[in-house]
C-alpha cells in the first residue's frame, strides 16, 4: 500500500505562519496609548475654557454686585443730602432774601442760595452772578422739587456735581438752594467694589448726562446715544453687558448697571477687560505649569507602554510561530506513523503465514492506523473526537462483517485523550472481530451493537458491544487467546472495568474514567 504523503492543500510554509494574528488589536492599543497625551492638552484647553467661562459669569456677578453696592451708596447720598437741604431751607427763615450767612448753617459741604429771579444771594459767602438760565434753576422754577446737576468745574481743577431744591415762601417759588458735592466723593466705593486699576464707578441723570465718576473724568459727557441708554436699559433696569470703547476714556469694559428710577439715575460699575484678559493669562500659565509636567510623563509612559506592546506582540507571535512549528511536528510524527502502520499492513500480507492470523494482523494495525489518521485530520492533540473516530473504525469493520451480520452503533459526544483512543478503538476491534468470529458459525445471521454514552453524572464513560449470536457456550474452548488476553490488557491501560456476559447472545461492558 502506498504511503499518503498530500498534506490536504496545506503547505508547510504556510502552516508555520501565525493562525491568529491581532493586528488590528496592537493598533487599537497603540492609537488609543498616542490618544492620550493628545487628550492631555485637549483637557488642558477645555479646562482652560471652562475656567474662562466660569470666570465671565463671576466677573459678571461681581460688576453688578458692585453696581448694587453703588445704587445703595448714591441712593443714601442723595437721601441724606435732601434732607440736609430741607434742614437748611428751615434756617433761612421766611425771607431767603434777608438770610444773612452765619456760621452754624446745618449740612458741610458747599451751599448756595439763589432767589427766585436766579441772583446769587449766597455762594460759598459771597453773593455773585444770575443762574437765572442755568437748566436746574429752570426746573426747579417750573415746579420740580429738586434735581441733580451734571458734573461740573473745569478740567484741572475740583469738579463738583449738585444736588438742588426748590425753595417755596407762601406757596410761591422763592429761590433755589444747592449743595456742591465734590465728584471725588465715589472713591470710597470705588476701593471698596475692587475691580482693579482700570475699573469705574459712575452716576448717570436718566437723560444722559454724567453726574460723577470715578476716576474723574476731564469733562463731563451726554451718553444718552450709548448701548446704555439705546440698548440695555430699555431692555432691562439692571445688568451687564461689554462696552469695546467706553465714551469718556476709550476703555473696553464690562458694566454692571442698576437703574434707581425715583431718584431719575443709573449707576454703574464697571471692570477692565485687559485686567480679566490677564487675569486669564495668569490662569493659563498656572494650568501650563501644571498640566506640562503631567503631559511630559504621560508621553513618556505611553511611549513605554507602547514598547511593552510592541515587545509583548513580537513575543506572541513568535510563541504562536513555535507553536504552529510543534504543531506541524506532531502533524508530521503522526502522518508517518500511519503511513508506517500501512507499510507494516502490507508486508504483513505478504508474509507466508495463516491466512486468519495475517488477518487479525492486519485488522489492530488498521485500527491503530485510524487512530493516528484521525489525529492527523482532525489537527487535536490535547483530546480526540471518540464519536468520530470509532464511527470510522467500526464503518472499516462493517465491511468485513459476516453475510448476513449487521453491524449498528450509536455513540455519544465524548472527549478521550490520545492514550485513550488507541487502547479503546483496538478493544472495539477485538470484541467485534470476535463477535464475527465466534457468533454467528454456519451462516446463522444477527446483529452486533455499539454504544458508547456517558452518564450526566459520573467521571466515567460505558462502552457496550452486544450481540445476538450463539452465545458464549458455543465459543470453542482452548484457554485464553490473544485477542482476550490484548482486551484485558487494554482495560488495565485504560485504568477501567470489563465484564462480558451472556444476554441472547454475548454482552460486552466497559467502563472506564474520563477527564476530558
Amino acid at each position: 500500500m502506498r504511503p499518503d504523503r498530500r498534506r490536504r492543500g496545506v503547505s508547510v510554509t504556510t502552516a508555520l505562519k501565525p493562525r491568529t494574528t491581532r493586528p488590528g488589536g496592537i493598533r487599537a492599543a497603540v492609537s488609543l496609548l498616542l490618544l492620550i497625551p493628545v487628550l492631555v492638552p485637549l483637557f488642558a484647553v477645555a479646562l482652560i475654557w471652562l475656567s474662562e467661562r466660569d470666570a465671565a459669569r463671576a466677573s459678571d456677578d461681581r460688576v453688578q454686585a458692585a453696581a448694587r453696592i453703588v445704587s445703595a451708596n448714591v441712593r443714601n447720598l442723595v437721601t441724606t443730602t435732601l434732607d440736609r437741604l430741607r434742614r437748611m431751607d428751615e434756617a433761612l427763615g421766611p425771607d431767603p432774601l434777608l438770610f444773612t450767612p452765619k456760621p452754624g448753617l446745618p449740612g458741610e459741604g458747599i451751599t448756595q442760595v439763589y432767589d427766585a429771579s436766579g441772583l446769587t444771594i449766597m455762594a460759598d459767602g459771597q453773593r455773585g452772578a444770575s443762574v437765572a438760565s442755568n437748566p436746574a434753576f429752570v426746573a426747579l422754577a417750573g415746579g420740580d422739587p429738586w434735581t441733580i446737576t451734571p458734573l461740573l468745574g473745569q478740567a484741572g481743577a475740583l469738579r463738583f456735581f449738585g444736588i438742588a431744591r426748590r425753595l417755596e415762601r407762601n406757596g410761591q417759588f422763592a429761590g433755589v438752594l444747592s449743595a456742591l458735592l465734590p465728584a471725588d466723593m465715589l472713591s470710597d466705593v470705588w476701593s471698596e467694589v475692587a475691580l482693579g486699576v482700570e475699573s469705574t464707578v459712575g452716576v448717570i441723570r436718566d437723560d444722559g448726562w454724567l453726574v460723577t465718576r470715578y476716576p474723574v473724568p476731564a469733562e463731563g459727557v451726554n451718553l444718552a446715544s450709548h448701548d446704555l441708554f439705546t440698548q440695555h436699559l430699555p431692555n432691562a433696569a439692571d445688568g451687564v453687558y461689554t462696552s469695546l470703547a467706553s465714551p469718556v476714556d476709550r476703555v473696553a469694559r464690562i458694566v454692571g448697571y442698576q437703574s434707581l428710577k425715583e431718584l431719575g439715575l443709573v449707576v454703574t460699575a464697571s471692570r477692565s477687560r485687559d485686567d480679566m484678559a490677564e487675569a486669564f493669562w495668569t490662569r493659563v500659565g498656572s494650568t501650563a505649569m501644571v498640566a506640562a509636567p503631567v503631559f511630559i510623563v504621560m508621553v513618556a509612559l505611553c511611549g513605554w507602554a507602547i514598547l511593552l506592546l510592541m515587545r509583548h506582540e513580537r513575543s506572541r507571535v513568535a510563541l504562536e510561530v513555535a507553536l504552529q512549528q510543534n504543531r506541524m511536528l506532531f502533524q508530521e510524527i503522526h502522518h508517518r506513523v500511519k503511513n508506517n502502520l500501512q507499510q507494516v499492513s502490507a508486508l504483513v500480507k505478504l508474509q507466508q503465514a495463516p491466512a486468519q492470523m495475517k488477518e487479525d494482523l492486519t485488522r489492530r494495525i488498521a485500527a491503530m492506523s485510524a487512530v493516528h489518521q484521525h489525529i492527523y485530520e482532525s489537527d487535536q492533540f490535547g483530546a480526540l473526537d471518540a464519536e468520530g473516530y470509532l464511527a470510522k473504525l467500526l464503518a472499516g469493520l462493517r465491511d468485513s462483517a459476516p453475510p448476513g451480520v449487521d453491524l449498528d452503533w450509536r455513540l455519544a459526544p465524548l472527549q478521550v485523550s490520545p492514550d485513550q483512543a488507541l487502547p479503546l478503538g483496538l478493544i472495539v476491534n477485538e470484541v467485534v472481530a470476535n463477535a464475527f468470529k465466534h457468533g454467528f458459525p454456519n451462516g446463522k445471521a444477527g446483529r452486533v451493537s455499539v454504544t458508547l454514552e456517558r452518564p450526566l453524572e459520573g467521571k466515567e464513560a460505558i462502552l457496550t458491544i452486544a450481540d445476538t449470536g450463539v452465545g458464549m457456550s458455543e465459543i470453542p474452548s482452548g484457554g485464553m487467546g490473544l485477542g482476550t488476553r490484548l482486551i484485558a490488557g487494554l482495560t488495565q491501560q485504560l485504568e477501567g472495568k470489563a465484564a462480558t456476559v451472556r444476554d441472547n447472545g454475548v454482552r460486552f461492558e466497559l467502563r472506564f474514567p474520563v477527564g476530558v
